[in-house]
């Protein structure tokens, strides 16, 4: 089937729901080539969401009439990009991109168009030259246009794609046309229309007339960006006759009030250029007022702190007056990076000084950046700026109080004897900021004064910021009966109704409690009340008491009407606390519900909803919720990375809830699919009875019970409701065993180890792993770490080494699967030889696996450049990376992304990617370039929004040489990179073992 076709076919509604044409359109028109079929379904869609039908095109053979009649779609919808995509953006021999063109001009030409017609537009998308520096066939092309038609694929090109490839390719390929190129533009009155590119290759040609070509444009182009990059091109090539010409520019741009990321360009240069020279231009532009629009006052705070980043590593404690400047204006954000630099300069002389901008930063209007300026009193000299933050506990920001209420309890309980007075305060926030401040001094004492508080204090939003505060200091308090029901009359005689206009409460199913008494109207009504003032997915913990005088047996009809009265009404965010009640009163019903509501949200753009879900299955508890929860860690990896990410989050913390690792859950929540340890099923069918066991390959194997022959199937003679279990159970297992297999293979990887009778409890006796146990090498460890013997298990569960011998399993020690590094190539060897001979196919790559060790002359390597250069379509990547387990690092700048990361716990490293072009909502058009490689000690690097703290030197403590990097996490990691660049072996990136 056509790959084009084929991709079509498989599309998302969700996604065809954007397209400019429906499905069957597409299909009739890409097999039969009718456009007016197009034009009868016009959808006035999006051409992006046929993208895939581009990328589709990289499997389809030169000769397609489909192919053929993608390309005249494109023209027809004026798609540049999507043509480019289809001719071979990423094509990896040129030869593959002449064919495809010259493929592509013919079928352009049915349609009046050439690809010289359309040079212009796949300038941006098809690459004018190879990494070796000669020219593509599109490049080719492009030589062969005269200057006016090479002009207007300049014009057309853009900064970091075909600007710069298609100026290189002519100042490579054509010396001296592009000096006549932009001459002519000039004298035409097109001087605006020359790209920067142009201009810098002009201004570091060498040439006298380029030159004043080029200093012509840094006094007049209209672009403050361009005059400054073509004034600092020529400074640099030419420092004293250009400088002058260099600094005009840069003060000129500076000064601009609307120049927000040239004014932060301009100010870096002419401190690295000029030092302090102009610093009273600088301290101008960084005391400026900023814009009242939110958006652009955020990117130039971004900007102005770039800046000062770049002046204080210039100039460390002589920059101090730049940094004072910053307190001309309201610009919270500026006023706290020149704070953080201050303090870090860690000058005792300045110290007054730093408190009183500190009380300046306290007293701004932007709510995040004085709770910045508040956590940043901590690390200072607090009793200076005490008094001044005491009255933030009652600020109108919850952050702020928040960061207050953890800033002052660094003092300690010294201080508890102003909790009376807070109490009394009348602001309801001010009070509960105080709750957070005792929760963070957490000594007995203060926790004694959240519990007396408890008892007087009426208002309900204060309680439950106090008992939420004693249950994450460890001090939780239940209410006894009387104070229960105290609880319940108070609260129902402010109620008028149930919590929800769609909550019907006089229809909701009964339940009972534990002693056999229904669970009356009046119980009920004050459970939904409480239970809807939580936005978290938990109980509400003034009613945990009732919930845990309720019989879980009978509350399952309760949980559902609850929760499919909230479906009903449109499933509200708002009323998300319906999810919570749910769980906590519900059985395996919610299960299958929840797990297609997860899909149905993920694909419907509701992914918050969805991570509620995800979290509600945890909170259910069960074996099979938290089975749910293990296989959406695995199914939401790499596509709707926000619900996988919730629910490894859920899976830890239900971990944690249980005194248990993760990996320890998962073994207790793997399904038993109806089995007992160690036995098969007997099913009765007729008059015979079939054994049913689970096989060394993952399948269900059905005997006959008396004679012990196979049988192919569950007999016809079955039972109605067995052949309908074993269909679901078909559907489960299969589900199963893909989690099973990536958990086992990431486990691997992490050499994680089972104590053996645990061990022996699980793979020797579990259905579902009795197969990893015979199909893969396992490995007997000492107290020690020290690998003492290798075995896995037969048919019928002995275990045996490679010599065919029986071996007995240490009562001590631990066992786990081998990795081929931890084999000498003997052992190595006769197990590979041992699984060809019992025709073992294991699970996963084990033995085979490409193994990469360091090289002699790496060992002292912090950073490897071996992949830096790589470029790959941003989207390929992407997927490559993810779905190997790596993640990106800190979001900066713009949404840019400078680093992908993955961790090694067990191994106590982690190795970061640099990259160049990857951002946050990166496109199927973008390119990203792969840096340099490096690996840090676990958890030494700060990951967040806006964080810069990657190692930029050797020098960095927090960076492991190759040489000391555990060798499995180094192979791991240096595999993972090879197959990520698309390399043929790892052997390209390290050497192969």
């Amino acid at each position: 089937m056509s790959a084009i076709l084929e991709a079509l076919a498989k599309a998302s509604e969700s996604n065809l729901g954007y397209a400019p044409y429906s499905r069957a359109a597409l299909a009739e028109f890409l097999t039969c080539g009718n456009l007016q079929t197009l034009a009868r379904s016009n959808q006035q869609g999006a051409n992006w969401a046929l993208s895939f039908l581009a990328f589709a095109a990289e499997h389809e053979p030169d000769d397609s009439p489909v192919l053929r009649r993608l390309w005249e779609l494109c023209v027809a919808l004026r798609d540049p990009g999507l043509l480019a995509t289809s001719i071979g953006k990423w094509a990896a021999l040129p030869a593959v991109q002449a064919s495809r063109l010259a493929l592509a001009a013919g079928a352009l030409r049915q349609r009046h168009f050439t690809l010289v017609d359309l040079a212009p537009k796949l300038v941006k998308w098809l690459p004018a030259s190879t990494s070796a520096a000669h020219p593509t066939p599109f490049g080719e092309l492009l030589l062969k246009l005269d200057d006016a038609q090479l002009f207007a694929c300049l014009k057309e090109s853009w900064d970091g794609c075909g600007e710069k490839s298609v100026v290189e390719l002519v100042r490579r390929d054509a010396p001296g046309r592009l000096r006549r190129i932009v001459a002519q533009a000039v004298s035409g009155g097109q001087f605006n229309e020359v790209r920067e590119a142009a201009w810098l290759a002009l201004a570091t040609s060498g040439e006298e007339a380029d030159f004043t070509l080029a200093a012509q444009a840094a006094k007049e182009h209209r672009s403050e960006s361009d005059r400054l990059s073509i004034a600092n091109a020529l400074a640099t090539a030419h420092p004293g006759r250009f400088m002058e010409l260099f600094e005009q520019t840069a003060l000129a741009v500076l000064g601009e009030r609307d120049a927000w990321c040239q004014a932060a360009d301009a100010a870096i240069a002419l401190v690295e250029r000029s030092g302090l020279r102009h610093r009273v231009a600088i301290e101008r532009y960084l005391g400026g007022e900023l814009s009242t629009d939110k958006w652009r006052r955020k990117n130039q705070c971004d900007y102005k702190s770039t800046v000062l980043d770049a002046v204080v590593k210039r100039f460390a404690k002589d920059a101090v007056p730049l940094l004072a400047a910053c307190f001309a204006s309201d610009q919270g954000d500026v006023q706290v990076r020149a704070l953080e630099h201050w303090i870090a300069l860690k000058e005792p002389m300045q110290a007054k000084a730093i408190a009183g901008h500190l009380r300046t930063a306290f007293a701004g209007a932007d709510g995040v950046a004085v709770a910045r300026a508040v956590r940043l009193a901590a690390d200072f000299d607090l009793a200076r700026v005490e008094a001044d933050l005491w009255p933030l506990l009652a600020h109108k920001s919850r952050g702020v109080r928040e960061a207050t209420a953890a800033t002052l309890a660094r003092l300690g309980v010294s201080r508890l004897t102003r909790a009376k007075e807070l109490w009394a305060a009348k602001k309801a926030d001010t009070r509960i900021a105080t709750a957070s401040w005792l929760k963070a001094i957490g000594t007995p004492a203060a926790l004694a004064a959240l519990r007396d508080r408890l008892d007087d204090e009426e208002n309900d939003d204060v309680r439950d910021a106090i008992l939420l505060a004693l249950e994450k200091a460890g001090g939780g308090t239940d209410a006894d009966p009387a104070e229960l029901k105290r609880r319940m009359k108070a609260t129902l005689a402010k109620l008028d109704g149930p919590p929800a206009k769609w909550l019907a409460v006089k229809q909701l199913p009964a339940a009972k409690l534990k002693s056999g008494k229904p669970l009356d109207a009046d119980a009920l009504l004050y459970l939904l009340h409480r239970q809807s003032r939580v936005k978290d997915i938990r109980a509400d913990l003034e009613a945990r008491p009732l919930y845990s005088l309720i019989d879980r047996e009978t509350s399952g009809d309760l949980a559902l009407a609850v929760l499919h009265s909230w479906q009903g009404a449109g499933a509200d965010s708002e009323h998300r606390w319906a999810l919570a009640f749910a769980a906590l009163l519900g059985d395996d019903r919610l299960v299958p519900l929840l797990t297609r509501q997860i899909r149905d949200w993920a694909e419907a753009a509701r992914g918050k909803l969805s991570e509620y879900a995800v979290q509600a299955l945890a909170l259910l508890g069960s074996d099979t919720a938290l089975l749910a929860v293990d296989a959406l860690t695995i199914r939401y990896r790499s596509k709707f990375k926000n619900i996988g990410k919730a629910a490894t989050e859920a899976f830890a913390e239900a971990a944690a809830a249980r005194g248990l690792t993760p990996e320890e859950l998962g073994d207790r929540v793997v399904p038993w699919l109806g089995f007992e340890p160690g036995k098969p099923r007997l099913i009765p069918c007729g008059k015979t009875q079939v054994e049913v066991r689970l096989g060394s390959d993952f399948k269900f194997a059905f005997r006959d019970a008396a004679t012990g022959k196979k049988v192919a199937k569950l007999p016809d003679s079955a039972p109605a409701d067995v052949k309908a279990e074993f269909k679901e159970l078909s559907a489960s297992l299969k589900e199963a065993v893909k989690a099973q297999l990536l958990r086992m293979e990431a486990l691997t990887v992490r050499q994680f180890r089972w104590t053996t009778a645990r061990w022996r409890e699980l793979y020797l006796a579990h259905p579902l792993l009795v197969p990893f146990a015979q199909r893969l090498v396992w490995g007997h460890f000492d107290d020690t770490g020290k690998l003492t013997a290798t075995c896995r298990a037969l048919d019928d569960l002995t275990l045996t080494d490679t010599a065919d011998e029986s071996f007995t399993l240490p009562a001590t020690g631990q066992m786990g699967v081998v990795h081929p590094l931890e084999l000498a190539p003997e052992p190595r060897t006769a197990w590979v030889r041992h699984l060809a001979d019992y025709n073992i196919e294991p699970p996963f790559a084990q033995l085979d696996r490409p193994v990469v060790a360091v090289k002699p002359e790496q060992a002292a390597l912090k950073f490897s450049k071996e992949l830096a250069g790589t470029s790959l379509n941003a989207m390929t990547f992407k997927g490559r990376a993810e779905r190997l387990g790596w993640g990106r690092g800190s979001v900066c700048d713009a949404g840019g992304i400078s680093f992908y990361r993955k961790t090694f716990p067990n191994a106590g490293v982690e190795v970061f990617l640099g990259l160049e072009g990857m951002y946050v909502g990166v496109d199927m058009y973008s390119d990203v370039t792969l840096g340099e490689v490096f690996f840090v000690k676990s958890g030494s690097v700060k990951i967040g929004g806006y964080e810069y703290d990657e190692p930029a030197n050797d020098a960095d403590p927090r960076l492991v040489a190759f040489g000391a990097v555990p060798p499995i996490a180094f192979s791991e990691a240096l595999g993972d990179l090879a197959r990520i660049a698309g390399k043929e072996t790892a052997a390209k990136v390290g050497e192969q073992d």
